[in-house]
């Protein structure tokens, strides 16, 4: 008989995967290890233009690692497990528990962190920021006390009632997810596309696109739970977080794009400005302009900190000032309108 792990009850029965679960399974670590190494690319050149541009390494490129690290080493221990090259112990479980609860956490920050970038009050980012860190973590605990014991098959009532918390605090993460990738795009469309920057409007349309995505991995991701062997999604999880850390750079990315195709003679960098130990401000002009010939010009003026990182908020927020004035000119005004209109955000997300 095998060696027993830690706390590993003399009554623990094993269930070893046949031939058709490691064949999933090595399905499934082949496309995480592939996309590890895409993300790894998109994320070593973010980094470095961060880098670059303020000699310092920030709270998102922290985090992206972070989150990349941890995935790559489940998805690793996960397939040794499997083959039974790690054998069942309280240690292995927690060791994977911690990695999954830097996995979560992570994710969740990123977006938030771009959410807090288009909003006016930023006592809110932070308190949406808190909220969910304390969300989160109530489930992150929560599994701690429930699936582990579960793992080890300490009873049968914790491995009842793991089968359905398992599912449902996978929910929960859906949730939290989507709805915060809904608010983003809620701010978008509010805050940008609604002030006459219609160049947003493909970032609205990709963020819709990507919020199906997400939710389709999630609900695959509470499917797999269902195969026979419930280990497997296990080794499943780190591929849709991967996945999921892709999609995030990639729409980082898209707004650095459309930031700089509005000042196209700027040179600028992936990055922010949580680098910076000065917390000056600076003053963004938005000009909208509605009619050919004659119409009415709207001057908005927003003055923000410099600061927009997690743990780095203006005091102040943004300060809007409208001035509305009829002119009448024959010059098609758009490229002032795109070159002036987002300096907060060509700040964060320019690239070269």
């Amino acid at each position: 008989m095998a060696q027993r792990g830690f706390l590993v009850p003399e009554w623990y029965h094993t269930d070893p995967p046949t031939d058709e679960d490691m064949n999933i399974a090595s399905i499934i670590w082949g496309f995480s290890l592939s996309c590890a190494c895409f993300t790894f690319v998109k994320g070593a050149r973010q980094s470095w233009i961060s880098y670059r541009r303020t000699k310092n390494v920030n709270a998102y490129v922290v985090m992206i690692w972070l989150e990349w690290l941890a995935c790559l080493v489940i998805s690793v221990i996960s397939w040794l497990f499997l083959r039974g090259v790690i054998p069942i112990s309280f240690w292995f479980a927690f060791f994977l528990l911690c990695l999954w609860v830097i996995q979560i956490q992570c994710i969740m920050q990123i977006i938030i962190n771009r959410i807090a970038l288009l909003m006016v009050r930023q006592e809110k980012a932070r308190k949406i920021r808190w909220t969910v860190f304390a969300i989160i973590s109530a489930i992150n605990i929560s599994v701690f006390c429930i699936w582990i014991p579960a793992r080890l098959q300490i009873s049968e009532t914790y491995v009842n009632v793991n089968n359905v918390w398992d599912r449902c605090e996978k929910a929960i993460i859906a949730i939290v997810d989507m709805g915060l990738n809904f608010y983003f795009i809620h701010l978008v469309r509010a805050k940008l596309i609604a002030n006459g920057l219609t160049k947003y409007t493909r970032l609205f349309h990709f963020n819709l696109g990507m919020i199906a995505i997400s939710l389709a991995l999630d609900i695959i991701l509470i499917g797999v739970m269902s195969l026979p062997n419930s280990v497997i999604y296990v080794q499943f999880h780190p591929l849709i977080y991967l996945v999921k850390l892709h999609i995030e750079m990639n729409i980082a990315d898209l707004i650095a794009r459309v930031v700089k195709a509005s000042n196209p003679h700027q040179t600028g960098s992936y990055g922010n400005s949580h680098s910076n130990r000065h917390e000056g401000s600076h003053k963004m002009t938005t000009m909208v302009r509605t009619g050919h010939n004659t119409g009415t010009q709207s001057r908005i003026d927003e003055e923000t900190e410099d600061s927009y990182h997690h743990n780095r908020f203006p005091k102040g927020g943004i300060q809007r000032t409208i001035e509305t004035q009829v002119i009448r000119e024959d010059k098609d005004d758009d490229a002032q309108s795109e070159s002036s209109s987002t300096r907060e955000l060509q700040k964060h997300f320019a690239i070269v």
